[in-house]
């Protein structure tokens, strides 16, 4: 019995030492654990800087003023192509129903196929000269504004040019052959049918000037 007691006291002493190793070494696994790392620094994300355009050389800029400018100048005159057209064949019908001939309308028909083949000679002129910047193009918001903007006046030429002028000319061309070549002229049926050639020519190359100034648009775009 006195044994026992003298073993116990050994036994509850191994005890406490036991936990106090196992909680020393909890409080040093908690305490590193526990202590704050080094944060390492975050580098603050740099926004990307736009490519730096290249100068465009000034005679690029130049030739494509120039191209705008022809077609601003071809649309400008269209004005009031159709309104002329219009009061020929007004005056064509009015000879056939009064049976009565007008000693200026064959002029009148020659001044207006002459102007016609004027305009065709303008718009093929312009139009060479836009497929030709397709050459020295260069992605530039500059010559892109440019380039929008013979688009959109190559546009309008073409609107203008179809079904305006072409319905136009036709009208006219349809008139003069119903009426009697004594009257109307005899060589008023062969001037109107130029007339209406040329409008279909002039037609033709609004098309293409409108496709070109379309892909001057996409190759300047920055």
């Amino acid at each position: 019995m006195k044994k026992a007691l003298y073993v116990l006291p050994l036994f509850l002493f191994s005890v406490s030492a036991a936990y106090a190793v196992d909680f020393s070494q909890i409080e040093i696994l908690t305490a590193a654990n526990l202590k704050a790392e080094p944060v390492a620094d975050i580098a603050a994300p740099v926004p990307a800087v736009p490519a730096k355009e290249d100068q465009v050389p000034q005679d690029v800029v130049n030739k494509f003023n120039n191209a705008l400018n022809q077609l601003r100048n071809i649309e400008n005159g269209l004005t009031w192509v159709r309104m002329d057209i219009d009061n020929l064949e007004r005056t064509a019908r009015q000879m056939i129903q009064n049976n009565s001939s007008d000693a200026f309308f064959s002029m009148d028909l020659r001044r207006m196929s002459s102007d016609m083949q004027r305009r065709v000679s303008d718009l093929q002129r312009a139009a060479m000269d836009v497929k030709n910047l397709a050459g020295v193009a260069q992605k530039s918001k500059q010559l892109n504004d440019i380039a929008r903007n013979m688009e959109w006046t190559a546009n309008d030429i073409q609107r203008e040019a179809w079904p305006t002028l072409e319905d136009a000319a036709q009208r006219l061309e349809w008139t003069i052959r119903s009426g009697k070549p004594e009257i109307i002229g005899y060589d008023a049926q062969w001037t109107a049918m130029d007339i209406s050639r040329y409008t279909r020519d002039f037609s033709y190359q609004a098309r293409n000037v409108s496709f070109d100034t379309r892909n001057l648009v996409n190759v300047t775009q920055p």
